[in-house]
């Protein structure tokens, strides 16, 4: 609408007729605010949901490190019980067994895999 649609409106509706299209005006652009909120309330649970998943993933990431770490560990406490029990036995077999703990050793630091 131009200005001089809306002088013609209020020279032939008055002041009533202003306030009548001010109102739709007002109308019109709570709804447009309206569904913008809810756009965006929208959104903000695609990111909570996501968020939330997220977190449960991380949560099970940590707790898959966790049992590799018990697993590594336990590798070591058997390692070091068997050099103990074979440390009077065969060279070659103690060789073998310090090779072995190196190389656990390395990967429990993240080393070369």
């Amino acid at each position: 609408m131009t200005a001089i649609d809306i002088a013609s409106l209020l020279r032939d509706y008055g002041p009533w007729g202003m306030i009548g299209m001010l109102c739709l005006v007002v109308v019109y652009l709570h709804k447009l605010v309206q569904s913008c909120q809810e756009a965006r309330v929208s959104d903000a649970k695609v990111n909570t949901s996501a968020l939330e998943r997220q977190a449960s993933t991380n949560i099970e990431t940590a707790a898959g490190l966790n049992a590799i770490r018990e697993g590594q560990t336990e590798v070591l406490r058997m390692l070091a019980v068997t050099q103990r029990e074979i440390e009077s036995g065969d060279e070659r077999v103690h060789d073998k067994l310090n090779a072995i703990q190196g190389r656990v050793d390395t990967i429990c630091r993240g080393g070369v895999r």
